[in-house]
């Protein structure tokens, strides 16, 4: 897997600069799927917020009203609506879902908290046009990868703080600690896809704003109180610098009472479920994700 996605590799993230990074994450990351699902039923939508329209990407699936709220992955720098379109072709398929994948602003232009404040202006937007789409926003689940998943558990934080419930979250290899080091970082700090130093890279984007690392909108796993929060699935990739902190995660989350489900994937690196191209492993990951969904949905 690691040597074939190296051949469509460019110079590391933190030898370029987030314009050229961004450019060069679109042929990286989109590059890693496959062949594109057909789905016919795809629609653009902007999202206004306080400072500017976010872009976003609705995949419907005729005649369902469950819904998805995804934030893509990519340091909270790279990454788009066009490099994760691959993957939630199929999720959607996957789900018999509806899924609403978010462009949100990004670092170092937009800092934290701009993306955190991007996710939540799209979950406003869908409580208030859900009927009109034909979507149950009261069921809504919500999802991400790597920084989005990061993204994706604060918002649900900020649910529970404000009385919006959520069915569900679903982590997939969630960043949840910039403050700290952790074994699985040292471990697998080069040659396993996600290197330490584009993570201390992409650290320094995002907070570039001046809020420090341990701010817990920042880092999740920093939380004070983590009670109450929808039922979990959290997946990590077992040759992941990221893997320790996302298994401590979830080990908060269940001492804290919450309902969670975690895996953690054998022989894959971070990014795995973007890899149809290099591995089954995407695709079956996105089946274990559909199968909560629905279950989830069906509780």
């Amino acid at each position: 897997m690691l040597e074939l996605a190296d051949a469509i590799g460019a110079k590391p993230i933190e030898e370029q600069t987030p314009q050229e990074a961004r450019a060069s994450s679109e042929i990286r990351i989109a590059g890693q799927w496959g062949n594109k699902d057909r789905l016919d039923h795809i629609e653009n939508v902007g999202i206004p917020s306080a400072r500017a329209t976010i872009p976003a990407r609705l995949y419907r699936t005729p005649g369902a009203a469950e819904t998805i709220l995804y934030f893509h992955g990519g340091g909270w720098v790279v990454g788009s609506l066009e490099t994760h379109d691959g993957m939630l072709r199929a999720m959607t398929l996957a789900t018999s879902a509806n899924i609403l994948s978010v462009e949100y602003r990004k670092a170092p232009e937009a800092p934290f908290p701009a993306a955190l404040d991007d996710a939540e202006a799209a979950l406003d937007w869908l409580d208030k046009h859900a009927a009109g789409k034909a979507l149950d926003s009261s069921r809504l689940i919500v999802m991400g990868d790597s920084a989005g998943a990061s993204i994706a558990a604060a918002l649900s934080v900020r649910g529970r703080n404000r009385a919006r419930p959520l069915s569900g979250q679903v982590l997939i290899y969630p960043t949840t600690d910039l403050a700290h080091s952790t074994e699985s970082r040292e471990r697998f700090a080069a040659g396993y896809s996600l290197a330490k130093a584009s993570l201390d890279w992409f650290a320094r984007q995002y907070m570039s704003g001046g809020v420090p690392a341990t701010d817990p909108e920042l880092s999740p796993l920093l939380m004070l109180n983590v009670a109450d929060l929808p039922p979990t699935l959290l997946v990590t990739a077992d040759h992941d610098p990221l893997r320790d902190e996302g298994r401590a995660y979830a080990q908060k989350l269940i001492g804290a009472g919450n309902d969670v489900t975690y895996i953690e994937w054998r022989g894959t690196v971070h990014g795995f479920m973007m890899m149809d191209r290099f591995t089954p492993a995407a695709r079956q990951l996105i089946g274990r994700v559909a199968a909560c969904c629905k279950n989830l949905w069906g509780r």
